[in-house]
């Protein structure tokens, strides 16, 4: 069984985050293990709160995962800090697993995850991934529309299309190319981009090339989607205004 390590935040719906991961590597007979960054309280529709936990504390997560395990692949996902950045960026050099980095900056309702000085930081990180994998508006605070010297692959995750899921990968050698798939219903969702992620982690472990990870990833998805539960998500409309989210971070973390 190939070992997935996730570096995320905790989503309290269990539609996102590390729950949603956990849950995509039993479902991909993989086995997960997990390094906690942050807590987040959320509906679809607003954030209420973030909690970021002590860049120590996950430091000492990371090395003794080291002590006791061999990753296949590696899946971080919201990191929030610049110190967490840091220890992350410390940790992956000593490993030689593939780096799957979904830049968690912007949530599904338009809120920031991220400080607006640790987008550069989250850049030089994406340096030691395989891939990236933004969706439309991460993609657009992390690189606006200029695609060119990338720090590593970047999938963009997803533009619609006439009835079509379409994910555009950017390769660091300038080409590029599309995935497409039907649009599945439900159209509104929740933790898509995690899972997405966290599925092309796994096929990765497993020997799949990029191309054929990110196919098999799109075709998981969209099979998860029509599996989906019967929830009141996106029902509420957005309680919180951007400003209005309580970024807070636990003891001394940025």
């Amino acid at each position: 069984m190939k070992k997935i390590l996730i570096i995320a935040g905790s989503c309290n719906s269990g539609t996102a985050g590390l729950q949603a991961d956990i849950k995509t590597c039993a479902r991909l007979n993989c086995y997960s293990a997990t390094a906690v960054t942050s807590l987040v309280a959320e509906t679809t529709d607003a954030i209420k709160s973030v909690v970021c936990l002590e860049p120590s504390f996950v430091k000492d997560e990371l090395c003794t995962l080291a002590e006791e395990f061999s990753f296949d692949a590696i899946k971080i996902g919201m990191l929030f800090s610049e110190e967490i950045m840091d220890v992350v960026h410390e940790f992956l050099l000593t490993q030689k697993a593939k780096v799957v980095l979904d830049p968690v900056c912007v949530s599904k309702s338009g809120h920031k995850l991220i400080k607006d000085s640790a987008v550069e930081k989250l850049k030089e990180l994406m340096r030691l991934a395989t891939v990236a994998t933004p969706n439309l508006d991460e993609a657009n605070v992390l690189f606006g529309e200029n695609f060119k010297d990338l720090p590593c692959d970047i999938i963009v995750k997803k533009r619609v299309s006439e009835g079509n899921s379409i994910d555009t990968l950017y390769r660091k050698d300038g080409s590029l190319q599309n995935f497409k798939t039907p649009l599945a219903s439900p159209l509104v969702m929740s933790g898509t981009g995690c899972t997405f992620s966290t599925a092309l982690a796994c096929y990765l472990a497993k020997g799949k090339s990029l191309e054929e990870a990110i196919g098999l990833s799109k075709e998981y998805i969209c099979q998860v989607i029509k599996e989906s539960i019967d929830t009141k998500l996106g029902a509420k409309p957005p309680t919180l205004a951007r400003s209005e989210v309580n970024l807070n971070c636990f003891l001394h973390c940025g």
